[in-house]
């Protein structure tokens, strides 16, 4: 799958869960690029969600696939649309960026703890799986 063809959420999720350990910034750093890598961090954290951060998330996500031919992006992507004829209150829920900004974590399962943001440490939100 080309970069180019995952939409920003799915990359600031995936950028938002290399948050909650320092894998990332030390690969950044060995590459001499953990300006690139603070840079990402506080434009997300200010809400700046655009193409200079997209463009320094493509190049963290290309530093993952050199050092460890693994890259920050997944690469598939599954999606959920509901059945011809089917209701949309199907009470399934996935967990959602409290700030709107990435793609969530998943689908909440009762009695698991509620993750939480890595770049705010709040909480992740329910919401109905879908929207």
């Amino acid at each position: 799958m080309d970069v180019a063809d995952i939409v920003i959420t799915i990359k600031i999720a995936s950028f938002c869960r290399e948050l909650a350990h320092n894998t990332l910034a030390t690969l950044a750093r060995d590459e001499g690029q953990s300006a690139l890598y603070a840079r990402a961090r506080a434009a997300l954290g200010a809400g700046n969600v655009g193409q200079a951060l997209e463009a320094d998330l493509d190049a963290l996500h290309a530093i993952a696939l050199r050092r460890t031919g693994h890259g920050l992006y997944p690469s598939s992507l599954r999606g959920f649309s509901l059945l011809p004829g089917t209701s949309a209150s199907h009470g399934a829920q996935q967990w959602s960026c409290p700030q709107g900004l990435c793609a969530g974590r998943g689908r909440v399962v009762p009695g698991r703890p509620v993750p939480t943001c890595s770049l705010t440490g709040r909480p992740l939100t329910a919401k109905p799986l879908g929207s």
